[in-house]
């Protein structure tokens, strides 16, 4: 007889898993009291064992595992279960072992355990509002595994079937519909509990796994009919905490035409079988999206009568890319998390297109572009990463989860798109959709199926180019005209700020379109430049009045030219659609930064932006605003230049019901208030603010329209100051969803020195009054306010383990460098890095943000010296 054939398995796996033991099925059944301090559970895994073995690798953390055992057919083996220190391995990794070796074929894992409710938004984790608990789950990333042991990887897609018993007057769902319940009585107490037996899942990673309970609000809502994709009604449902049932209609009512938009794109129906909104009485992000239970925060699903068109359209954006998930991401799943960029790109651009699709006249069309060219910033620093970035310890799988991912992602799918066309690419989705359904697949299996449903197999090497490499393509034009026509040759570099340490060398297979101006007419003209110059010869006769490079705006690069070039371009921006102009501004800015253009130029193009007639590019036209704020001595000149762009349209937009007027007007109320010095402004929000509030009087509900209510009360904070304290902490409490984000932001604005000292107590202390998340928002805020700032640092500094570990969620700690990227000094810079190296075992994960804050700071301090006194020159010359 052969020896029988055995693995070593000594090593700590810090990453993925050994693939010795592959899942094949997980049967779990918990039980749950939202008011105790944890819950128990049995957790049974079939699972195939390839090598004979006698240790077996898997997750958990914070668990008690009593009783651990391998089934193999009628024979038990019992089992140890061993979690390994948190110093060894934070992120949550342990094993079962055996005095007897486990055959290689089928065995199934059984394990008994306990578990606390996780306090930090992560995992199984409890929420106390008004003294009853609410359960809710968020396992992306790594959160599985404080709920029950399992083997918590993506590429682990397999079914799941869960029971939970509950006391009987708590709600429970999960991602399945419910089957059947069965009702029994604790003997000791007399208090009745119910099994909630819910239907299997089709196959899921752990990371999608999603149950709750607690005394929610449950409204039913009318199924969404079928349709032209779908043969069959879809339940839904709205799930919030006690009191915020009559909050969702708004949120209900819509979910059937951007799921129908999605839905048609696809060309297949939604994949599951119900569909739960779930507003979760506290959460760490936007959204989730479980299949069949979908969480959001409050903000997000709950709107009242008086919600703002900002917060309807921040729903439907979240909505809609949570809504993309089931298909890309849930339906289709990755790998590993250096594939997670792929879920959240695509749904970031897809969720765009189905709010667009939903409502053509709502003005999404821009969103994509405007979030990629805010992560052009990001990508700009030499401590930026690749898209598909490898993940090497689960620690730093947060890094995964940054603009990079979600907002360059979307922007690099945005040009393939128009690369290879709208039709085509769709038709390369729906292809990868059939592909891999209810299976995991990599970012090359998508590239591949896009190349293989579009018929361009060109798209394969340029889209590595653009996830496999970090940094931005700066494309610079050069202009010339001969024999008639207008030549454009092409150079690519990666581009530099000044200051930065990034190297030279990178190319990238740019999709560039160009767009010519030849009097009233345009002519656009296209290459693939696969190399680092290439030339474009226009088609139409004619020199050329003007060039720019980026045709509507469908490209992820930056571009530049000479003098002329840009002097001619900006004389001819009526020519430009409004995506075009937003490039324009993009680059002019990058440019400027590069210290390629001078500040009188940038200064001038400031102004021509803020006049532009569309608003989204009058939104950017202030990209430098706070950096002259914070750093220049040109208060008063800073402040003249802030009236000329903004005070017009200010006045020209009161009283309209416009979407511009709708979503504009916060902002130029409060760059006028702020940065213009417009003191008569700030007393007239001031006086609303306290009517809304009751400071003088009955408190007036109508004093302020609702999208300038954070302008109002932050005026009234400055102006009222321990007035308004007491109402504004009794918002942070009781308030709607969109008032509590309003009164923190006024509160971080106090300038009374008591006050913020008493703030800051609260942050650490009162949990009564607000949650970690508004705790953290506070203190954010507080840093950006130069009354507040050196005194929250010093605070913070004093107070960081208490603060990380009683009030920071689990997700967010690694980020926490990011409180202090306003600053902009060398000595600043080094006191910063020193004291988050000191404190890195409180924030694991913290390296990237650090690195990328210290840039920022070295990159502020390098444009400071070199264009600082131009700058302030150039504005006191206006």
């Amino acid at each position: 007889m052969d020896a029988i054939k055995t693995v070593s398995n000594d090593s700590i796996p810090h990453a993925q898993l050994p693939e010795n033991i592959v899942p094949q099925r997980y049967r779990i059944d918990m039980r749950m009291d939202p008011d105790a301090e944890g819950f128990s559970g049995t957790v049974e895994i079939d699972v195939e064992v390839k090598d004979a073995t006698s240790k077996i690798w898997l997750h958990g953390k914070e668990m008690t595992v009593p009783v651990a055992e391998a089934k193999i057919g009628d024979k038990i083996i019992p089992l140890t279960f061993t979690e390994l220190p948190n110093e060894d391995a934070p992120s949550g990794i342990a094993y079962l072992s055996s005095d007897e070796v486990l055959p290689a074929g089928k065995v199934t894992l059984r394990m008994e355990y306990s578990t606390p409710y996780n306090q930090a938004l992560n995992s199984a984790y409890q929420v106390k509002r008004d003294g009853e608990g609410y359960i809710v789950t968020q396992f992306e990333p790594l959160g599985a595994r404080e709920a029950f042991p399992s083997f918590d990887e993506p590429k682990y897609k397999v079914p799941f079937t869960l029971s939970i018993t509950a006391p009987k007057d708590d709600f429970v769902y999960s991602n399945t519909p419910e089957v059947t319940t069965n009702e029994t009585v604790d003997a000791d107490t007399g208090q009745i509990w119910v099994k909630h037996q819910f239907a299997q899942t089709r196959p899921l990673p752990t990371y999608l796994i999603a149950f709750g309970a607690g005394p929610y609000d449950v409204v039913e809502a009318a199924d969404i009919p079928p349709n032209s994709i779908r043969n069959t009604p879809l339940e839904l449902r709205g799930i919030g905490a006690r009191g915020q049932g009559g909050n969702f209609d708004y949120a209900l009512e819509n979910t059937n035409g951007i799921l129908t938009a999605l839905e048609e794109y696809f060309g297949s129906p939604y994949p599951y079988e119900k569909l739960d909104l779930i507003a979760a009485p506290d959460y760490a992000f936007g959204a989730m999206e479980n299949p069949g239970a979908i969480v959001y925060r409050e903000y997000l699903l709950l709107l009242d009568d008086n919600a703002p068109l900002s917060q309807k359209r921040a729903y439907a954006r979240v909505h809609s890319h949570e809504l993309a998930h089931q298909w890309f991401g849930n339906l289709v799943t990755p790998v590993w998390w250096e594939d997670i960029w792929l879920n959240e790109a695509f749904a970031t651009w897809m969720g765009n297109k189905g709010i667009d699709l939903w409502q053509p006249d709502g003005g999404f069309d821009n969103v994509t572009l405007n979030a990629s060219l805010g992560a052009m910033n990001i990508d700009s620093l030499s401590t930026t990463r690749k898209v598909r970035e490898p993940l090497e310890r689960s620690e730093n799988v947060m890094d995964q989860f940054d603009g990079i991912t979600y907002r360059k992602g979307g922007g690099v799918l945005s040009m393939f798109e128009s690369y290879v066309g709208e039709e085509k690419f769709r038709d390369g989705v729906r292809l990868h959709m059939k592909r891999y359904a209810d299976d995991v697949a990599t970012g090359d299996d998508f590239f591949q199926s896009i190349a293989d449903g579009s018929g361009n197999p060109d798209v394969v090497a340029a889209m590595k180019s653009f996830v496999d490499q970090p940094g931005v393509p700066l494309v610079k034009g050069a202009l010339s005209c001969d024999m008639n026509r207008t030549r454009l040759t092409l150079s690519q570099s990666r581009y530099a700020p000044l200051g930065s340490k990034t190297e030279q060398g990178q190319s990238w297979q740019i999709p560039v379109c160009a767009k010519f101006g030849y009097g009233n007419a345009t002519h656009k003209q296209c290459t693939l430049m696969k190399d680092r110059s290439a030339t474009i010869i226009s088609d139409k006769e004619g020199c050329a009045d003007f060039v720019t490079l980026n045709e509507n705006g469908a490209g992820y690069y930056r571009f530049t030219m000479d003098s002329a070039a840009w002097d001619n371009v900006l004389l001819n921006l009526d020519q430009l659609n409004t995506r075009e102009v937003l490039t324009v501004q993009d680059s002019l800015i990058a440019a400027y930064r590069a210290g390629e253009v001078d500040s009188d130029v940038v200064l001038k193009g400031m102004v021509a932006f803020a006049k532009h007639p569309e608003y989204e590019v009058a939104q950017g036209s202030g990209a430098l605003l706070g950096f002259m704020e914070d750093e220049l001595d040109a208060d008063e000149a800073l402040a003249k230049l802030t009236r000329d762009m903004y005070a017009d349209r200010y006045q020209a937009n009161l009283g309209k019901d416009t979407v511009e007027a709708n979503l504009y007007l916060p902002a130029l109320a409060s760059n006028l208030i702020e940065r213009g010095q417009d003191a008569t402004l700030r007393a007239n929000f001031a006086k609303q603010g306290a009517a809304y509030l009751g400071l003088d009087g009955a408190a007036d509900k109508t004093a302020i329209a609702s999208n300038m209510l954070s302008t109002a009360l932050r005026a009234t904070m400055r102006e009222r100051g321990a007035d308004a304290l007491e109402p504004l902490l009794e918002m942070v409490k009781n308030g709607s969803s969109f008032e509590k984000g309003a009164a923190i932001g006024a509160l971080g604005k106090t300038t009374d020195p008591a006050i913020g000292d008493r703030l800051r107590s609260l942050a650490l202390t009162d949990t009564e009054t607000m949650t970690g998340r508004q705790a953290l928002s506070l203190l954010s805020v507080m840093m950006g306010n130069e009354t507040q700032s050196a005194q929250t640092w010093e605070w913070l500094k004093a107070n960081f383990e208490p603060f990380v570990t009683g009030r920071v969620p689990d997700v967010r700690k690694g980020g926490l460098p990011g409180l202090v990227r306003g600053y902009c000094s060398l000595a600043e810079r080094d006191e910063v890095k020193d004291f988050f190296d000191a404190n890195a075992e409180l924030i694991p994960g913290y390296e990237r943000s650090l690195k990328q804050v210290v840039e920022s700071i070295e990159l502020c301090a390098a444009l400071k010296q070199a264009k600082g006194d131009e700058l302030t020159a150039a504005l006191e010359a206006r």
